[in-house]
């Protein structure tokens, strides 16, 4: 074999055991980046100097035009961008890919047409690859999709509840979400039944119909359905804000004002949740009585609510992961050449006050991490 050979031989191995040791990871730490908090000397460690001189070789002059498209601006997708920010900066630091990345919103909440306006504008610019996230229908976006990868602009897809999509027919390059059954509702159902002891009432803070809805409520109902008597006695949508999510817990309470657990389908509504209770003067939940309120995304605003004894616990969905995982899928299938797994699922986990310092250290690095 040829010196030549042989070291893209070293390469392919080197590679793939990266994503095998990033995959498991759930804190793979990457470069020094531009953070408020100063890393230790243990970082993340993309092989050795001859590894990173041949990469780099292979990368010399490469720019990635990339656009992120959430279906709203919240502080659940600033997560998102920021996390991209600690991938892009590693990649940068060790191989001199470069980055151009933007993030464009609907203006108005949810908008599908607004969303499929900003895919074409940057397929039509030439952007390499656009992460998207949507409420909107299978089939009309797969056409959006399809249309994006015929002219050379890769579609990923982030945060979407996989299990619902059709894989066989799904035009995007890959999905990088999370699962723990049906979005993680099957974990809160399991938590909050071994905090109550397997019976309680239920107020059930929704968001617009939905796959994410569809999914995460199929968890939850699997989850109760092993306890007859936990009950759901009141529904209503909270549209995925935190003032229609006080709203609605509001209306829910008047007549319902004896419920053991309130879940907001999302952080947002269930902080607006913790809102009404405390509105209402009702106790929340302090490890033995009261109101339990649980959500679910994993934000900064609902850690210190959690901290506070506020809002019982959330599940951290792994965004910090998802953006990470988002670009380095690109640079791994688009630059290096390899193949990617269609479905992509991060670890995800229930945070309440035994380890919510640690998941918020985690989402700190990532919201303190600055693009170079």
């Amino acid at each position: 074999m040829s010196s030549k050979k042989m070291k893209w031989s070293i390469l392919i191995l080197s590679l793939i055991a990266i994503m095998v040791v990033s995959g498991c990871s759930n804190n793979d730490a990457a470069a020094v980046q531009e953070t408020n908090t100063p890393l230790s000397g243990n970082v993340y460690q993309w092989g050795d100097s001859n590894f990173e001189e041949l990469v780099r070789n292979k990368v010399e002059g490469t720019t990635l035009k990339i656009g992120l498209s959430p279906p709203a601006a919240s502080e659940h997708y600033d997560i998102f961008e920021h996390a991209a920010n600690t991938m892009m900066n590693e990649l940068s630091d060790r191989f001199g890919v470069k980055f151009e990345f933007q993030m464009t919103a609907p203006g108005n909440f949810q908008s599908v047409e607004s969303q499929v306006a900003t895919i074409e504008n940057w397929t039509s610019l030439g952007y390499d690859a656009i992460f998207v996230c949507t409420t909107g229908d299978f089939d009309s976006m797969n056409a959006v999709y399809e249309r994006a990868m015929e002219q050379g602009t890769m579609i990923y897809l982030f945060n979407m509840p996989a299990e619902m999509l059709d894989e066989s027919k799904l035009k995007a390059v890959s999905v990088v979400s999370y699962n723990n059954h049906y979005q993680a509702g099957y974990l809160v159902g399991q938590y909050a039944a071994e905090k109550l002891g397997g019976k309680g009432d239920i107020l059930l803070v929704w968001g617009l119909p939905g796959y994410f809805a569809t999914s995460r409520k199929n968890g939850f109902l699997e989850a109760i359905s092993e306890y007859p008597e936990m009950r759901i006695v009141g529904e209503q949508r909270g549209d995925y804000v935190r003032d229609k999510g006080m709203q609605a817990t509001e209306n829910l309470l008047q007549a319902n004002p004896d419920v053991d657990l309130i879940y907001g389908e999302n952080e947002e509504m269930a902080l607006g949740a913790v809102q009404a209770v405390e509105g209402r003067g009702l106790k929340l939940w302090d490890g033995n009585e009261g109101i339990m309120v649980i959500g679910a995304d994993g934000l900064k605003s609902g850690f210190e609510s959690i901290r506070e004894g506020k809002l019982t616990a959330t599940v951290d969905v792994g965004t910090v992961d998802m953006g990470r995982e988002l670009i380095k899928s690109v640079f791994m299938h688009q630059v290096l050449g390899f193949s990617i797994d269609k479905i992509q699922n991060v670890p995800t986990v229930i945070v309440d006050k035994d380890n919510v310092d640690t998941r918020e250290a985690y989402v700190d690095w990532a919201l303190g991490t600055k693009r170079k």
